[in-house]
């Protein structure tokens, strides 16, 4: 039998290389036969699902729907306005539960605040048109949403933030969407129902709270922390509450 030849020695160079290789050559063969879920992991989501920003919030004098805007988690407070609460949202599709606690904001709007962030969708900044289009949505368990298309009241006898009669009932606190080039916007809440009386007969619209009145609460005066203290929660995650 011929002797064997002496293997040549990797370089420093070359064994440094395979080390810092080493881990990503296992993460991709651990990967493999994961299918689907590794297509994810590469290639990432395009973007955040927004399409169902709203909230219920379960409070202690009853119920209040709201929607969950880069300004907070929105609601009219007419159950409460100050005290704990239970908020139920959506993170993308999925339906999620978050303890938290109702704060007035001098305004017509209560923010219901939690540790988490939520979908946090862009406020319209503007007042909406008479020929644009809108939606109202709103979640009636938590679980799940309605939705429908409405437009704002065209009628010389009607002005303000009013939409007109969709021929559905729609609840206090729902929410008002409009759609352009950049997403979904949010315009405000369902405020209430007028009636407006002719001999002819009488027609319903449904008033709203809308960017006029979120311009009011902006303009309250507000005092920010100068420091913040870290939380750990029982479910592991960490985040910091400023120190009012």
């Amino acid at each position: 039998m011929l002797p064997s030849s002496p293997q040549p020695r990797p370089s420093v160079e070359q064994a440094t290389r395979l080390r810092r290789l080493l881990p990503w050559s296992l993460l991709i063969a651990l990967l493999m036969p994961l299918g689907s879920c590794s297509h994810w992991w590469f290639s990432g989501v395009p973007q955040l699902d927004r399409s169902r920003p709203v909230a219920l919030i379960e409070t202690t004098g009853g119920i209040e729907l709201g929607a969950t805007t880069e300004l907070g988690i929105l609601t009219l407070g007419r159950s409460a306005k100050n005290g704990p609460c239970r908020v139920h949202y959506f993170l993308g599709p999925t339906p999620l539960i978050e303890d938290g606690k109702m704060v007035t904001t001098g305004s017509v709007f209560t923010v219901a605040e939690i540790d988490l962030q939520t979908q946090s969708l862009r406020v319209l900044d503007r007042t909406p048109r008479p020929d644009e289009s809108l939606l109202v949505m709103w979640t009636p368990n938590g679980v799940s949403t309605q939705s429908l298309p409405v437009q704002l009241a065209n009628d010389p006898d009607v002005a303000g933030d009013v939409l007109a009669d969709p021929g559905v009932d729609l609840p206090a606190g729902a929410s008002i969407f409009m759609q352009d080039d950049h997403g979904m916007r949010f315009v405000g809440l369902v405020s209430g129902v007028a009636t407006l009386e002719r001999p002819a007969g009488d027609r319903r619209y449904y008033t709203f709270s809308g960017v006029n009145r979120l311009r009011e609460m902006l303009a309250v005066p507000e005092i920010y922390p100068y420091d913040y203290r870290t939380i750990f929660r029982p479910d592991d995650i960490i985040i910091s509450k400023p120190i009012k």
